[in-house]
């Protein structure tokens, strides 16, 4: 169950990433490409995510690019605050899922 979260939040974090690169008109020129390559690292996840290897690093790997996401809006002066908001509230899921299921997955389970 926890696993089909996982990686409906990673499909919705790559919606709005590929969104924001294709359609959303507020977004500058420069910063399309970005976007897009987010979105596209987004749905590759989930393609490596059926394969039996990797899982524990990909969970590591969610977090990370979701905590970096963040930090970058913030740094970047928090700009087009609803689909940032928005963005956040999903990425800080996915983070907290991935940290979840990462513990999960390294940690035996007579110790939980």
């Amino acid at each position: 169950m926890f696993e089909w979260a996982f990686l409906s939040l990673a499909l919705v974090l790559a919606a709005i990433h590929l969104y924001l690169g294709l359609f959303a008109a507020f977004v500058p020129d420069e910063r399309v490409s970005t976007f897009l390559v987010i979105g596209v690292v987004l749905l590759v996840g989930p393609l490596v995510y059926v394969t039996p290897y990797w899982h524990s690093l990909l969970y590591l790997l969610g977090a990370g690019l979701a905590v970096y996401l963040g930090v970058i809006w913030l740094l970047g002066g928090m700009k087009f605050v609803f689909v940032g908001a928005l963005t956040g509230a999903v990425a800080t899921a996915f983070a907290l899922l991935a940290l979840y299921l990462f513990v999960r997955e390294t940690v035996p389970s007579d110790q939980t």
